[in-house]
């Protein structure tokens, strides 16, 4: 839970924001208020208000400060109503329907249109208990779903402390029905208690239908489950009863970063029951709306998959947007695998490159894995890095033993730097790998025989780079635990 608090970041937030004005620094104050105003944050509306009719942080203005404490208001600000009714008599007809069409891009309606998700009635996931985590159906996309699950056991450690969790993972679907590249979109807990690497090779090692012929591949998303069934309900852990408790009681008194806690617990602890995670979104939209990146990125995801809300892939890009302008690692990831659907002009590749630069700096590992990938095998060779390429492919892949793609990426980095005879050793690894997963080996074999023949490849290692048309129809893909 402590590490959950860690990774909220402390800058651009309504707290922030309040904090900066309390120190004096009413000019940087001001448009941190005002971009949390534009999301729809009933404070934030009200204290722009005020800011505008004393003048302070910015230009006064009468008519703006009408706009947004008449805004405010209807969000359920008294005092907003109470400013409104002020200003209004010294302002004319004209200069009221001026202060109306400034904020109409912001009133509730107008957000419900362009960035707000539309809560649907559940969170897509189902409530039966298993010691194994085993996927079943959920969303629009059945073939998104194995029709042979390989069941990881339940990770030693999580299992003697009682520790459950609950976790999103994206993967590509391939034609011959083989998963590509899965990794972790948000859940609990970290990588401490292995639960992500569980989910992944689980997920490498399903089988799942095959598409039908000229299919391009499909993005899914998974719902992964893990419930100790000596550990069941929250009976169990009074510990984390009362944290629940607590963050729910700071959270409606207005707090936006127990709101985007509680949010995120609510979705990710299988302990709390159904009734109460279906719930999960409502938390995570205040905490946004307040500015909290987290919550922006868990918003913006869950409106990508439809979990909870109807699926939206304008509205999700909009808070991935917002949060990775707050340096929030798994925005930056998720905007950079976007940029590489299709075939990615080199703007895309170069805008792509730098939000994984962004993430890894952020030590973010699913950001190293692709960044690994494009540097070892990028077209252009001003864009290679074969050494960083190497450096990062050790750092993501070391954990994870049954993926191929770590070794490929070794080869092409090796045949890069003219190091053919490590190539060779690098590509027969993942040959077996790829085997022992049912991939398609041709691809790997025609890369085999140019090493063996002293020639370097340069190409796509990034399966996850899907037709836009399709990846946009393909987004809402998911499955529930039991």
């Amino acid at each position: 839970m402590l590490a959950m608090m860690a990774c909220v970041p402390a800058h651009a937030d309504l707290v922030s924001a309040l904090n900066t004005f309390r120190r004096g620094d009413h000019a940087a104050a001001f448009p941190e208020f005002l971009a949390l105003a534009k999301l729809g944050q009933p404070l934030a509306q009200l204290d722009i208000a005020y800011l505008y009719a004393g003048g302070v942080g910015t230009v006064r203005s009468n008519v703006r400060a009408y706009g947004w404490a008449r805004l405010a208001g209807r969000n359920g600000e008294a005092k907003g109503r109470k400013l409104a009714d002020k200003l209004r008599v010294v302002l004319t007809p004209a200069q009221r329907r001026t202060a109306a069409r400034i904020v109409a891009p912001y009133t509730p309606a107008a957000l419900r249109r362009t960035l707000l998700p539309t809560l649907t009635h559940g969170h897509g996931c189902g409530t039966h208990r298993s010691t194994h985590c085993r996927p079943g159906t959920w969303g629009k996309m059945p073939e998104c779903s194995p029709l042979h699950i390989y069941r990881y056991v339940y990770p030693r450690g999580a299992a003697a402390s009682g520790v459950q969790g609950r976790v999103v993972v994206h993967f590509t679907l391939m034609p011959n029905g083989t998963a590509r590249l899965p990794y972790v979109v948000f859940g609990l807990p970290d990588h401490k208690y292995r639960f992500p690497a569980a989910v992944r090779t689980s997920i490498l090692r399903s089988k799942y239908a095959h598409l039908p012929p000229g299919a391009q591949p499909v993005a899914c998303n998974l719902v992964f489950s893990f419930v100790e069934s000596q550990f069941d309900g929250l009976s169990a852990y009074p510990r984390l009863d009362a944290f629940l408790d607590r963050m729910r009681r700071r959270a409606r008194s207005g707090d936006p970063r127990a709101q985007a806690i509680y949010g995120t617990l609510l979705a990710t602890v299988p302990q709390v029951g159904s009734r109460r995670r279906s719930h999960f979104l409502r938390w995570l939209v205040k905490a946004a709306r307040a500015g909290v990146a987290l919550a922006q990125y868990e918003v913006g995801e869950s409106q990508l998959a439809g979990m909870g809300c109807v699926h939206d892939p304008v509205k999700g890009l909009r808070w991935l947007h917002l949060a990775a302008a707050q340096g929030n690692p798994q925005a930056e990831v998720a905007l950079a695998i976007r940029l590489l659907r299709g075939t990615p002009s080199a703007a895309n590749w170069t805008r792509a490159r730098r939000w994984f630069d962004a993430a890894v700096a952020h030590h973010d590992q699913t950001g190293a894995e692709f960044l690994a990938a494009m540097l070892a095998t990028a077209p252009e060779a001003s864009w290679r890095d074969p050494a960083r390429a190497l450096q990062l492919e050790r750092m993501a892949f070391d954990h994870v033993g049954a993926d191929p793609t770590g070794s490929e990426i070794r080869a092409a980095a090796y045949a890069d730097e003219g190091h053919f005879k490590r190539a060779v050793h690098a590509e027969r690894r993942a040959l077996a790998q790829a085997h022992a997963l049912g991939w398609a080996l041709a691809p790997l074999r025609k890369r085999l025989a140019r090493y063996r023949a002293h020639r370097d490849w340069f190409g796509n290692l990034l399966t996850a780079r899907i037709p836009p048309a399709v990846a946009g129809r393909g987004a809402p893909a998911a499955s529930q635990p039991v």
